[in-house]
């Protein structure tokens, strides 16, 4: 029953999806392109979600980019070519902002905007705020200043030619909207229809707004601690996620679709994995993420990474491999902002399961996002117990209140929360509790390094969330081995990590006068070196 309802559920945001996209040209003749139109919001809820996650070609070049900085991927050649050694590709820097601002951006302003007035859609309104953050953030985030107050408001307003808003002043209506939509959510008010994240549970929007509160919070600890703390401890005290069964994820059917485009099944990173299903020619878990796992003997290695056969099972020949060649985990995962094919292993024959495969050759002999990550119905992560712990952490290490548990405390259920996560995965192999148990207990926060653990494990935890994590980098300095100098030769960054992404180049020619504005905020140049407002050097 619970699955014929997940049908019910995509097949109508299905249609959404297509009226949000898509017009029908001799219908619009008589309808009057100033004004909104009157589809119902609770679809174009469901259609934003799914489009967060569902984009193939924006999440291709977050991973080319973001992936490659943080040092979480590796294999292909645009990862190695463009972000491992900071060369410029305008238009792998502007997908976030040419696919979020014409669909996700319109969309969710337009429906803030057509249930702000209506008492009787309060809940819708509420959540529709906090989806509003959450897709700014992830835009203001990666590129510093942008247009924000008047962003989608041109059916409103007509301003089409929105000014680029000052981070700052976008961070501190974030904390606004998401204090006050927390307080209008009423468990008692109107049901939100068609909801992927939380089936319209009340309770867990407000602990999801309360969590992004805390995510947001925290990236102010260097530009403005005070401010970080005061907003950190309102978060927490509000009520943030307590289990995983809080966590914001987006779930898929598992079914294929056009990777061009969105879909009810199947994921961005589905299709980025395994091109055609069941090929392995692109993307490699970096050896620097396998080892961080190996070397605690973390039992979700098995989950995140193995070695397979191109085949229709995609048959798993990790551990007879590491038993053939006598290696580790790391030694068959590619080096961050390496190419595949640069590193060279002669074909072998391997038993596997009383069957023998003979000529596999050297790409499918390193470590792939594994096949429950590359699945159709692999989950999505947009924000995690396993963060809202570790950021907790942080908060009490550094002497805010964090709900009375101790910095240890809050580390080891941050561990915990972390490998239960990875369960969530359909056909994932089972982790009991002892041996989580166990993992946690042998990888205790270590006095004077607390920091750097914490933000380390972020960092694992974070794993195909690249804009947080890149986010997260900035922002703490950890991990510590994260993006080294690239090819000095080819480098277009002064052979430093890029700190955001430069604008689209076609803002110059739609909207040059608040583009020079914005430009000239950051010292005349929209250069890649340049910082964020909260990336306080």
């Amino acid at each position: 029953m619970k699955r014929r309802k997940i049908y019910e559920i995509y097949l109508v945001v299905l249609v959404a999806i297509i009226a949000t996209t898509g017009c029908n040209k001799f219908g619009d003749m008589n309808e009057d392109p100033s004004q909104s139109t009157n589809m119902d919001p609770n679809m174009q809820l469901s259609a934003i979600q799914l489009q967060v996650s569902g984009n193939k070609w924006e999440q291709d070049r977050l991973f080319i980019y973001a992936g490659a900085f943080v040092y979480h991927v590796s294999g292909s050649w645009a990862i190695g070519e463009y972000g491992g050694k900071g060369k410029k590709e305008n238009s792998y820097m502007s997908i976030l902002w040419s696919s979020d601002y014409p669909v996700q951006i319109k969309n969710i302003v337009d429906l803030v905007e057509r249930t702000k007035d209506k008492p009787e859609l309060k809940n819708l309104n509420a959540v529709g705020r906090i989806m509003k953050v959450y897709l700014f953030s992830r835009l203001t985030d990666m590129y510093g200043d942008i247009p924000y107050f008047d962003a989608g408001m041109g059916y409103y307003t007509g301003k089409f030619l929105p000014k680029y808003d000052k981070q700052e002043d976008i961070y501190n209506d974030f904390f606004k909207e998401l204090t006050e939509a927390t307080a209008t959510l009423d468990p008692n008010g109107d049901n939100i229809l068609y909801d992927i994240y939380y089936n319209g549970d009340i309770a867990r929007w407000k602990k999801f707004a309360n969590s992004l509160h805390l995510r947001l919070a925290m990236h102010l600890t260097k530009v403005a601690p005070e401010r970080a703390r005061v907003e950190a401890e309102a978060a927490i005290a509000a009520g943030v996620m307590e289990n995983n069964s809080d966590l914001c994820m987006t779930r898929h059917l598992n079914s294929p679709f056009d990777g061009n485009d969105w879909g009810t099944g199947g994921n961005g990173n589905s299709y980025i994995f395994m091109e055609s299903g069941i090929n392995a020619n692109n993307i490699r878990v970096s050896s620097e993420y396998v080892k961080l796992l190996e070397n605690m003997n973390d039992p979700r290695l098995p989950v995140m990474a193995g070695c397979y056969l191109e085949d229709q099972a995609r048959t798993d020949i990790t551990q007879a491999l590491l038993t053939e060649l006598g290696v580790k985990w790391q030694d068959i995962a590619v080096p961050a902002s390496n190419f595949t094919w640069d590193i060279w292993r002669a074909p072998i024959t391997l038993t596997v399961n009383g069957n023998e495969y003979k000529d596999i050759e050297g790409r499918l002999q390193q470590l792939q996002p594994s096949k429950y990550l590359c699945a159709y119905d692999a989950p999505y992560f947009h924000l995690s117990f396993a963060e809202v712990r570790f950021l907790m952490a942080e908060a009490a290490f550094r002497g805010w209140n964090a709900g009375g548990e101790t910095v240890a405390q809050l580390y080891a259920e941050g561990l915990e929360a972390a490998v239960k996560q990875v369960t969530l995965y359909p056909n994932a192999p089972e982790i009991n509790q002892g041996k989580i148990t166990a993992f946690v207990s042998a990888n205790p926060l270590t006095a004077g390094s607390e920091l750097e653990q914490i933000n380390t494990q972020l960092w694992a935890n974070l794993y195909l969330n690249e804009i947080e994590a890149y986010t997260n980098l900035r922002r703490s300095g950890y991990p510590a081995f994260a993006w080294k100098d690239p090819v000095p030769a080819e480098s277009q960054s002064n052979h430093l990590m890029p700190r955001r992404y430069e604008y689209p180049l076609n803002e110059q020619f739609k909207n040059l006068d608040n583009y020079n504005e914005a430009v000239q905020r950051m010292g005349g140049t929209d250069n890649w070196t340049n910082r964020v407002w909260w990336d306080k050097q």
